[in-house]
Formats: C-alpha cells, structure tokens, sequence
C-alpha cells in the first residue's frame, strides 16, 4: 500500500488534494486517449467524475489489487468509454427521428399533393357539380339543403352527385373527366 492509500483511508480529504495534485495530468491523458477530440470541458469533467467515483469509492475499492494511480486511470478510461458510448447511441436516436421525421413530411407532402388534385378535380367538374360536391363532402350538407340552397329539386341533387362522383373516380383511376 503506497502512502497515498494510506491517507484516503486516514483523511480522505487532504488524500483527495494530493490525489489532484499528483495524477490529475495523468487521469487527463487516460480519459483524451479514449475521447480523441472532444473538447476540453468534457475531458476535465470525465476527470473530475474520475476522482469523485475513487474518493466516493474508497471504503469499497481493494487497493491490495492496484494502486489509486492505477484505479483512477482505469476509472477515468471507463467513464470515457461510457460516454462515447452514451455520444454514439445519442447520434443513432436522433438518425431514427430524423428518418422518422423526413418519412412524415414526405407523407404530408404527398396527402397535400393528394388534396390539391382532389380539388383541382372537383374545380373541373364545373357548375353546379362542383358545388354540389363541395357542399356535401366538405361542408357536410345533407342533399335536401343543398337542393335549396342551389335551387334545384333533391332528386337531382342526388343524381348529379352520383355521376360527378363517377367521374371523379374514373380520374382517380387514370381516365379522362368525359370517359364513360
């Protein structure tokens, strides 16, 4: 046992001080060899969670197997690991609802695209199909209502309503608007 685990048994605290001054560049190096080019902010804080694992630690670790130097380069090569592990699976999320996210705006855009042939459609059926059409799908009217307010009788409401679904459907279909 060295005289610094010594100390960490006796009084952790001035333990800690020397632990900080003495292998603080060394723990540095440990964990900068794993993170590469993170920055600076993260390396120190990987180091600081380093020496807070060992000091919190203390009454557990077995320092007959290693020396703190040792648990403390270990500790810190670890945590390092741990977080480019926690940085990777971060980048996979947000690649998963990136393509979740491109995968709904390009459904949305098609339902758009969809509606506005929709209506393109229904515009080219003329008068008065078009507002029939658009009453009763769109505003929901029943056929009495839209006979009166159009001024036509019910029974032809209905009718036009059933061939100008007709063509519709043929151009949904791929055919004219005038095929039969």
């Amino acid at each position: 046992m060295d005289a610094v685990t010594e100390l960490l048994r006796r009084d952790p605290e001035r333990a800690l001080n020397q632990m900080l001054s003495a292998y603080t560049g060394l723990v540095y190096h440990a964990a900068a060899a794993v993170l590469g080019r993170s920055s600076h902010e993260e390396i120190e804080e990987c180091v600081s969670d380093a020496f807070l694992v060992v000091y919190n630690g203390r009454e557990r670790l077995d320092f007959s197997q290693g020396s703190v130097k040792a648990y403390l380069c270990a500790t810190a090569r670890n945590l390092a690991i741990n977080r480019l592990n926690k940085r990777a699976s971060a980048k996979e999320v947000l690649l998963d609802e990136l393509a979740l996210s491109s995968e709904e705006t390009e459904s949305a855009a098609i339902r758009n695209l969809e509606a506005e042939a929709l209506v393109n459609a229904i515009l080219a059926l003329g008068e008065p199909d078009c507002k029939i059409i658009l009453y009763r799908y769109y505003f929901n009217l029943p056929s009495k209502q839209i006979a009166k307010l159009l001024g036509l009788k019910q029974n032809t409401i209905d009718q036009r309503m059933r061939r100008a679904l007709a063509k519709l459907n043929r151009l949904s279909k791929g055919g004219n608007l005038y095929d039969k």
